[in-house]
């Protein structure tokens, strides 16, 4: 009798444990299913090669990330980029604005999912920040930026070094 109860108390552990793990996997599908696509996912058209200036000073972040007034505005001051100089040829400028303005949150073949991150955005407001979003600000409040100004990752835009095998590069 002792030795059935000691294996049900091993089998009941062992169901206790399986079910946490599935709670934990459909609760962690249901949390990454809320991040923002990367930006080459299927059925993106294919970047231009201009966009690959981009990425030679930071990550070349993905165009639903943004309403395509944002990325308008971004591209509209090149030569004061978030403070650097970053002016590039009209034709590759002209080249990256349509392919960011189309391939935006708000574009015409954004699918449900990818217009959810403007859902809490003002019509009226066009963020030059990805982390001026108010989606990126729900899903990231519980990490200590502060902190990780002090470490390697540095920055808040600094996407891929807490994200490096969920954005597509």
């Amino acid at each position: 009798m002792k030795a059935t109860l000691h294996r049900w108390g091993i089998g009941a552990a062992f169901v206790t444990l399986a079910s946490i793990a599935v709670v934990e996997t459909v609760s962690s599908a249901a949390r990454s299913d809320t991040e923002p696509p990367g930006p080459l996912e299927q059925g993106d058209a294919k970047p231009p090669a201009a966009l690959q200036q981009c990425g030679e000073c930071h990550m070349v972040f993905p165009s639903r990330m943004l309403p395509s007034r944002s990325w308008a505005a971004i591209l509209a001051k090149m030569d004061d980029h978030f403070g650097e100089d970053a002016a590039i040829s009209k034709d590759d400028l002209d080249e990256i604005r349509n392919f960011l303005t189309s391939h935006a949150a708000d574009s015409p073949d954004a699918t449900p999912r990818e217009r959810h991150y403007l859902s809490a955005l003002l019509p009226s407001s066009t963020p030059l920040r990805i982390t001026a979003m108010p989606w990126w600000n729900q899903m990231h409040a519980d990490f200590n930026f502060e902190g990780a100004k002090h470490s390697q990752v540095k920055s808040a835009a600094n996407c891929l070094a807490c994200h490096n095998n969920t954005i597509v590069r």
